[in-house]
Parts: C-alpha cells; sequence; structure tokens
C-alpha cells in the first residue's frame, strides 16, 4: 500500500491549453493597461497643447482625465488582485506537491 499515491499529494495534470489561457489572459491585461497609457497620454497632450496656445485651463480640463485615471487605477488593482490569487493558489499547490507545509 505504500507505494499508492496519494490522491491528496498527486498533481493536478495541466496542458498547453491551460497555460495559453493564463498568458492570453495576462495579455488581455496588458492590452487594457496599454490602451489606458496611449489614452491618458493622449489627453495630457490635448490638455498641453491647449495651453501651450495661450488657452485659459480650468479643473473641467482635468476632470474627464482623472474620472478615466480612476477607472484604469480600479482594473489594474482588480486585475493585479486577481493574478495574486491565482499566484498563491498555485504556490500552495505546487509546495503540497513538493511535501512542504505552506498553507496547503
Amino acid at each position: 500500500m505504500s507505494n499508492q499515491i496519494n490522491s491528496k499529494n498527486a498533481p493536478k495534470t495541466y496542458d498547453a491549453g491551460d497555460m495559453h489561457d493564463l498568458a492570453a489572459l495576462a495579455e488581455c491585461d496588458m492590452g487594457w493597461m496599454s490602451t489606458a497609457i496611449t489614452h491618458v497620454k493622449k489627453e495630457i497632450k490635448r490638455i498641453h497643447g491647449l495651453a501651450k496656445n495661450g488657452e485659459v485651463i480650468s479643473q473641467y480640463h482635468f476632470s474627464e482625465l482623472i474620472t478615466h485615471l480612476d477607472m484604469y487605477e480600479y482594473l489594474a488593482d482588480d486585475r493585479r488582485h486577481h493574478h495574486a490569487k491565482e499566484a498563491e493558489a498555485y504556490e500552495a499547490e505546487w509546495e503540497k506537491i513538493k511535501g512542504g507545509s505552506h498553507n496547503a
């Protein structure tokens, strides 16, 4: 009986499709961040152009930009938390397989 694999410690099987899903999600998240940075950069350049041309800049020129930044901050934080939780779960699984005691 000592040669039987304990089902609690048996490693899960992952394939290229699983790894593709993981990488595709990360790619999508980075695409969102790239879009956000491009948008913010464009808006800053637009406001800079207004100021350069001597136009009066008020807080209203920044309100939409601030709203977008708040949204992008929320999205980035949400995705970071998601990926951190996934990493913790995989780390716990890895420790369990190795026979460690990392909260498994």
